[in-house]
């Protein structure tokens, strides 16, 4: 199966992405590099949305402005809560297979999460060009961005620990 074919199956079938992606075998440092990988990708190209958004630092300094938050507009920093939130999302997931008798690896795991993650830059950078046509469009694909992959890793999570309910 190609990307395209995998990117089309993960978008609307996301339930169905841990039997794809069975018989590719990481380990968890190739996990872990390819999370940093993606979270500095998407990092960079949020950084990018923002200064499209704000016009510069500037501008979004002067919005913030008394505000402790104005260092999240660095790209470093995206980088960090990028990196934290993919870890976080693989450990939460495999602290709460606790309540499933089914035991799945964290680099299975890791994997499914990734290629999420990895759809969701996807997501972002037709974000980026919808910025130049409008706004409204935008917004609209960020709010699906989100209800998406809340969806798919519900999906995701269901089928790797065989849950009943989405």
């Amino acid at each position: 199966m190609d990307f395209k074919e995998l990117l089309i199956l993960s978008l609307r079938r996301p339930a169905e992405l841990p039997y794809v992606l069975r018989p590719i075998k990481l380990k968890l440092g190739s996990v872990l590099e390819g999370a940093v990988f993606i979270a500095a990708t998407t990092s960079l190209l949020n950084s990018l949305l923002e200064r499209l958004i704000f016009k510069s630092s500037t501008n979004a300094s002067k919005l913030l402005e008394n505000n402790s938050l104005t260092f999240i507009f660095k790209p470093f920093s995206m980088f960090a809560f990028e990196l934290i939130f993919m870890i976080t999302v693989m450990t939460s997931i495999l602290f709460f297979s606790n309540f499933s008798h089914k035991k799945v690896a964290i680099e299975e795991i890791g994997k499914n999460v990734l290629f999420l993650f990895l759809v969701t830059f996807v997501f972002k950078f037709m974000q980026v060009l919808f910025l130049f046509i409008s706004f409204d469009l935008y917004y609209i694909c960020r709010f699906f961005e989100l209800a998406w992959f809340i969806w798919a890793l519900s999906s995701v999570v269901s089928t790797l620990y065989k849950f009943k309910s989405i």
